[in-house]
């Protein structure tokens, strides 16, 4: 947080209301990386034979995503025209 005396006085106390809840984010976000290295420590320091890939894998499968995309484009097309045909059907009546 870092910041001196006058500029934290000068806050509103909707600012320093904002100010502090996202200070306590980001000390959650470290708290939860900082167990993640130490799981990852723990299965490296217990494994007989680790390979990098063990203990982290990045997404980058664009191949799938693509894929996830257009079944998702695809199911949203359909939920759309399915709307679109019951609030005809409830005009007409």
């Amino acid at each position: 947080m870092r910041k001196d005396a006058t500029a934290v006085l000068s806050y509103t106390p909707r600012e320093f209301t904002i100010m502090i809840r996202a200070q306590a984010g980001r000390n959650e976000d470290e708290y939860e990386r900082m167990a993640h290295a130490a799981m990852m420590n723990r299965q490296a320091y217990h494994a007989k034979k680790l390979k990098f890939s063990d203990l982290f894998k990045r997404p980058s499968d664009k191949v799938a995503d693509k894929t996830k995309l257009k079944t998702l484009k695809e199911k949203t097309r359909e939920a759309n025209e399915w709307l679109a045909g019951l609030t005809s059907e409830r005009r007409k009546e």
